[in-house]
């Protein structure tokens, strides 16, 4: 029914001669790399959606150099012919107002998925009647829960041993990191059990994650708990672990986020403990509502999507990420969790 629905809904879009049906021109700037595990995946299945939905979609990665991200929406807006109808950014390490700013007077909407800007700084902006048209909602998941929930997922598999914990963050400014790295370290303070050692920032390196995991275990011999942010600089404590002599899930349990398909396999063989995903539905989930938006002026309540849980290796949602079943994926956990109209 939910597929029946959008196709129709689509399909009058595309055969309306009004401008407000005009097809669809989206430009994600991608603060990532095309090859990053994470981002990587919010592209492809981006892309499905976008297919599916029939949108045009220009994908411009910075490969995290936000700087550089920012000249590319310079670039962009200097050319005449292909400035789009709407934009996605994410606020990464805060260069979203800087965008925002350039974007001011273009008959742009702005959608922010991921990282958003400030309540005060939305708030600020929502007072100028020309973001009260363009500036569209945030569509961002609850870092704060996910950093909590797999604190409390890790620090289960203990029993009732008293915890050890090392915190690898991914960076110091990014919402994102600064929000899910403030849930674990919140979980673990309250718990009268675990003692936080150190919060580090591997800034998203699996390389860094390495160098940092080997000196800290010379520096606290008895950590038992190693929290990461993000799939990479989890695989980076594991490899510094084997070579201390240490077993991933038994002298040391690990977790994450992200669902790259290496660390799936490194969480259903238990050498990561606990996994929490999701999030790359974000950007997909952002155009659907993008077109929703275009033939409504509202956007869908998306409450039963779960852009962020902790993972289980036996769900249907695991086995399609196993198979990297973009389509599969799209439909059960986004179109078919859409309310029916």
């Amino acid at each position: 029914m939910r597929l029946w629905y959008l196709s129709c809904l689509f399909i009058g879009l595309l055969c309306s001669t009004s401008p407000a049906w005009a097809k669809l021109e989206v430009a994600f700037f991608n603060p990532g790399a095309a090859t990053d595990s994470f981002w990587g995946d919010v592209d492809k299945l981006m892309q499905v959606a976008a297919t599916q939905l029939d949108i045009n979609l220009k994908i411009t990665h910075s490969d995290r150099n936000h700087f550089k991200m920012i000249n590319q929406l310079e670039v962009l807006l200097s050319s005449t012919s292909s400035i789009p109808s709407h934009i996605i950014l994410v606020n990464e390490k805060q260069s979203a107002i800087k965008m925002l700013q350039l974007l001011y007077h273009y008959p742009i909407y702005v959608q922010l998925i991921l990282n958003d800007i400030s309540v005060a700084e939305r708030e600020t902006l929502l007072a100028d009647p020309h973001w009260q048209t363009y500036l569209l909602p945030a569509i961002i998941p609850d870092n704060y829960a996910i950093g909590a929930e797999t604190a409390k997922t890790l620090l289960s598999g203990l029993k009732d041993e008293n915890a050890k914990v090392l915190l690898i963050s991914g960076d110091k400014s990014t919402p994102a990191s600064v929000l899910r790295t403030q849930g674990a370290n919140d979980y673990f303070f309250m718990q009268h059990n675990a003692t936080v050692t150190q919060t580090v920032y591997g800034q998203w390196s699996q390389d860094i994650a390495y160098g940092q995991t080997l000196t800290l275990l010379s520096r606290y011999h008895d950590l038992n708990l190693i929290w990461t942010a993000s799939d990479n600089m989890a695989i980076g404590v594991l490899k510094a672990l084997r070579e201390k002599g240490l077993q991933p899930g038994r002298d040391v349990l690990v977790s994450s986020v992200n669902t790259s398909a290496e660390i799936l396999q490194l969480r259903q063989s238990q050498q990561v403990t606990t996994l929490g995903g999701g999030h790359f539905l974000a950007g997909a989930l952002g155009l659907v509502q993008l077109k929703h938006y275009q033939a409504t002026s509202q956007y869908y309540p998306y409450a039963d999507i779960q852009l962020f849980s902790v993972l289980n290796p036996d769900s249907e949602f695991y086995r399609l990420l196993v198979a990297r079943d973009w389509a599969g994926i799209f439909k059960t956990q986004i179109l078919d969790k859409l309310p029916q109209s």
